[in-house]
């Protein structure tokens, strides 16, 4: 549980930047932290309620006959559990900002009391290793080879891939606390100690190749439950100390994430490769050059086309057309883009752009940049 020291700390810091009552809320619905100090000790209906179904709980309206105040409650959990709510009075939309700043702060001194149980100096290194292993670090080897063999990892295992972790820039930060538990409790059921926090919005592990493979459904499992949030890219197969490479190789499989796609394996990547390597500006121009006279409709005929093996019977059928009509459509994209859809080597060209577009797609989800605005014109549609 959250201890009243922790509570009261919590509660005192959040006192100097908000100007509301802050309440800190055990799990049986106890207020034990308040800026408000006749309320200590009370209970809290509305806090109980989030501590017993972890959700947030939100009052609209003061309720003067059961003692309620208008506000936010969001539970705190910490490995897989409720342990206290913090609980916020005033307008929802105006203080769940203070209730996301308590939830961090909260879990932070939470780890840092764990870390010391657990012997925090160790974690510290551990983290430390994961750094300077991906990001190629000069470090002193003695140390980390000491590291290595005070936590029982053989160095001399040549399977072992990186693996990133990356939360979406745009998710609702009051859900930070339960993906960033999600994420560690995935962790430990894989069984790596060689994992870390790399702001702002990555975790990195690094795995052995023959453990990952058994809990792959794991990742699985947690891509799929915290869906349009978190994605992962797993790195090329290296020794331990050669990680810089394959955590650049994992950015490079999440960078080619299609759209609907989670989990992207560097090893089994070919195009791919190449594509999340060329910069925006390239992409748009050879877009420009290749499809950027068709219109949305005939990209899709196009990627639809070369997903079905260039089938026109199989394409046809998808598309719910006639073949006629898909031999025209087709004759009408080689005299508009100046490519024969159905010539190989100019085939290849047309679908070297439909991989364009659906990378386009994977980045407009996300954020518009500069670079890709050209992109996005072609996926609007329209010709040009």
């Amino acid at each position: 549980m959250v201890h009243i020291q922790f509570a009261k700390q919590i509660v005192e810091t959040l006192k100097s930047i908000c100007d509301h009552n802050i309440n800190y809320i055990d799990i049986n619905g106890r207020i034990y932290a308040s800026t408000d100090e006749i309320r200590v000790g009370n209970y809290h209906d509305a806090g109980h309620e989030a501590a017993k179904t972890g959700k947030t709980i939100t009052v609209e309206e003061d309720d003067v006959s059961r003692g309620a105040k208008k506000g936010i409650n969001m539970p705190i959990r910490f490995h897989g559990k409720t342990v206290a709510v913090i609980g916020i009075t005033g307008p929802p939309d105006e203080v769940t900002k203070y209730a996301v700043l308590a939830q961090r702060i909260t879990l932070m001194l939470l780890r840092e009391h764990e870390m010391d149980i657990r012997d925090r100096n160790n974690q510290s290194q551990m983290q430390i290793a994961v750094r300077a292993l991906t990001k190629n670090m000069d470090i002193d080897q003695d140390f980390l080879n000491d590291i290595f063999q005070n936590n029982d990892i053989n160095i001399n295992k040549t399977g072992w891939k990186t693996i990133v972790i990356k939360a979406h820039e745009r998710y609702h930060p009051a859900n930070a606390s339960l993906i960033e538990s999600g994420i560690r409790d995935t962790f430990e059921k894989i069984g790596q100690n060689l994992h870390t926090y790399d702001y702002p919005n990555e975790y990195l592990v690094i795995a052995e190749e023959e453990n990952l493979q058994k809990n792959m459904f794991r990742l699985q499992k947690l891509v799929d439950k915290y869906d349009r949030i978190l994605k992962i890219g797993i790195g090329s197969t290296q020794t331990l100390r050669r990680q810089y490479i394959s955590y650049e190789s994992a950015r490079i499989a999440l960078a080619s994430l299609e759209e609907g796609s989670s989990i992207a394996i560097f090893d089994e990547m070919d195009l791919q490769i190449l594509l999340a390597n060329v910069s925006g500006n390239i992409r748009d121009t050879y877009l420009e050059q290749t499809l950027g006279k068709l219109t949305k409709e005939d990209c899709e005929i196009l990627r639809m086309y070369y997903d079905s093996g260039m089938s026109l019977k199989e394409t046809a059928n998808h598309l719910f057309i006639h073949y006629n009509t898909l031999q025209y459509r087709l004759n009408r994209i080689r005299e508009i883009s100046g490519y024969d859809p159905r010539d190989f080597k100019q085939a290849v060209v047309l679908y070297i752009g439909t991989r364009i577009l659906q990378l386009g797609k994977r980045t407009n989800a996300g954020r518009m940049t500069e670079d890709h605005k050209m992109t996005a014109g072609i996926l609007e549609g329209g010709e040009r």
